[in-house]
């Protein structure tokens, strides 16, 4: 009998411990992942800043593997996330002028880093989650419509022929 009230108690621990955590997850803000369109129509406009989070060196051109072409999207500027490290962000941040007031639209490669960084942007340094998105795709998914353009002019395409 004492067998039995255990168990029971063991599995409504474990559905408490359940639904809490559930409920945190959806109570948490949430970043919001945008599309090549999205970028298109904020870039360049008045409180709208596009980051690119990779290192200068790919900002700048160096691809940087097989079928990742280096280069950045126009009018975006560069805060080098793995260069600066995750403890000295909040303050190139606040160096840098991407400030709380501007909506910060984040890429990468493919969107995994810079969205994990827009998560930490939210949820750890306070910004707005409505201010801050996550390019999905990110230059793997600007490079697949041939009209866009990477610079500099003369970026390695990753390719090898």
């Amino acid at each position: 009998m004492r067998t039995i009230k255990i168990e029971t108690a063991a599995v409504i621990i474990f559905l408490i411990v359940l639904v809490v955590s559930f409920m945190l997850n959806e109570l948490s803000p949430r970043v919001e992942t945008v599309d090549q369109e999205y970028v298109k129509a904020h870039v360049g406009k008045p409180g709208f800043i596009l980051v690119d989070t990779r290192s200068e060196e790919i900002f700048n051109g160096k691809s940087p593997g097989p079928g990742i072409p280096g280069g950045h999207i126009d009018g975006a500027v560069n805060f080098p996330l793995d260069d600066i490290g995750i403890n000295a962000a909040p303050a190139a941040l606040a160096g840098s002028g991407l400030t709380k007031k501007v909506t910060l639209i984040l890429y990468c490669n493919s969107g995994i880093s810079s969205g994990k960084f827009a998560e930490m942007l939210v949820n750890e340094y306070g910004y707005d989650p409505l201010k801050v998105k996550s390019y999905r795709g990110s230059v793997m998914d600007w490079v697949k419509d041939p009209y866009n353009r990477l610079y500099p002019e003369d970026h390695e395409s990753g390719l090898d022929f």
